[in-house]
């Protein structure tokens, strides 16, 4: 009988220790993970007590870029999102042990997953790559305040190996320990060299305009400053001139002071006003240098510096002047304001035969009259006067012509754009003061 206690006293004892489900919400006693107790856990406890044994330490390791030993960027592992994955682990050892086996020390050694986040390994590679390349630098040319062009050399950059830059430091990620990635530099060429500037180069289209009013106005100051910026542009054979980009009178803090510009054939004041003068003049002599026009918008209404059909305009990011080099050389804008006169030369590699002129007609195919003389009462001006404060203008439908002589004939004639302008409505202040 006393046998029999003592069996029935070992079944209940292994039944308790065999009571048990496959999952439990915490580890049994007596667990450890790579010698980390996490006996009598939850899955938060355990991933907490082993961060702080094994991934504060990981993420905490460095990993620096060297060029010839000298440091020039250096990370911790944290920065790559590196970190040890210990759910199987985990996993593991929230399933229990049954029997008495539940009794013993259970040590759970399997290597952790790694983790690292590529996205942010490729940010950093390329955030190096943006800092440490030496772009090339083409071969150009530059006129003095004389005038006098003189070419500039090329100079050859360098950049990253981004691709052995990137396996070198998953190999030292992986590796677990801090560690040195010596970056390699490769030579970068320039496009363009002193050799494309073998020639001597001539004026291919000239054009000038007068400037309205002095030089301590607003639409003086940007038409200056519109002027500068165009000034020693280079266009290499191919590329894309695009005078809104370079005049850039639409951006914010572009420097451009208010003044009055044609909104829809009405003159108003805005940012920028004067700097289409700059636009049309380079226009007129990019015609002269024939080179191909790719983009080009005429104004709403007449303006003053140039006749209809030969004006150009930008605006915002949708009215735009762009033209292409088509010449084999690079070609170079001057452009300067010398007293009232703004003056604008194309500078490039001159083939076309010297008996060959060129002459540019507008051709009014219809006119568009005005509407009469709208009238405003206005208290500045005195009782009973009528003064006309903006005079009424007529429209066009206007084609140009661009006609080739050779030797003094005629040999072809192209239309080469086509403008339509609002005819514009005077305005008659009536006296109410």
């Amino acid at each position: 009988m006393r046998n029999m206690n003592l069996l029935l006293g070992f079944v209940a004892l292994f039944l308790i220790f065999s009571a048990c489900s496959d999952e439990t919400d915490t580890i049994n006693a007596n667990v450890y993970i790579h010698d980390v107790a996490v006996g009598g856990m939850n899955r938060a406890e355990a991933e907490a007590a082993l961060a702080e044994r094994f991934q504060v330490p990981l993420e905490a390791r460095e990993l620096r870029y060297l060029k010839n030993g000298e440091v020039l960027a250096q990370y911790t592992f944290a920065d790559f999102g590196a970190r040890f994955d210990f759910t199987p682990l985990i996993d593991a050892a929230l399933t229990p042990r049954r029997g008495i086996s539940r009794l013993f020390r259970r040590d759970l050694n399997e290597s952790p997953g790694f983790i690292f986040n590529a996205e942010k390994l490729e940010s950093i590679i390329g955030g190096l790559s943006k800092k440490f390349d030496t772009p090339a630098i083409n071969a150009s040319f530059s006129a003095d305040a004389r005038g006098q062009i003189t070419v500039s050399a090329e100079r050859t950059g360098s950049g990253i190996n981004t691709e052995t830059a990137a396996a070198a430091t998953q190999a030292i990620l992986i590796s677990l320990e801090s560690g040195d990635v010596a970056l390699e530099f490769f030579a970068v060429a320039p496009t363009h060299t002193t050799a494309d500037f073998d020639f001597a180069p001539a004026v291919l289209g000239n054009f000038g305009t007068y400037i309205a009013g002095s030089g301590g106005e607003p639409r003086v100051r940007n038409i200056t400053r519109a002027a500068e910026r165009i000034n020693n542009s280079v266009i290499y054979p191919g590329e894309t001139f695009s005078a809104g980009a370079i005049i850039a009178a639409n951006l914010p803090d572009s420097g451009y002071e208010t003044a009055v510009v044609l909104v829809r054939g009405q003159p108003v004041e805005d940012v920028g006003g004067g700097v289409c003068q700059v636009v049309s003049t380079l226009y007129n002599a990019v015609l002269h240098a024939e080179l191909t026009v790719l983009q080009r918008h005429n104004h709403s209404a007449r303006v003053s510096y140039v006749e209809v059909g030969f004006d150009a305009t930008v605006a915002g990011d949708y009215f735009d002047l762009k033209f292409k080099n088509t010449t084999t050389r690079p070609v170079l804008i001057t452009s300067r304001v010398e007293y009232n006169r703004l003056y604008v030369q194309i500078h490039g590699y001159e083939t076309r035969a010297a008996n060959r002129t060129l002459r540019f007609e507008a051709k009014k195919v219809e006119i568009l009259p005005p509407e009469p003389y709208r009238e405003v009462v206005d208290a500045a001006v005195p009782r009973g006067v009528r003064r006309v404060t903006l005079e009424s203008q007529m429209g066009y439908h206007v084609e140009l012509y661009k006609i080739v002589y050779i030797g003094g004939t005629e040999v072809s004639r192209e239309n080469i754009n086509t403008s339509v302008y609002k005819p514009l409505q005077g305005i008659i202040a009536i006296g109410a003061g």
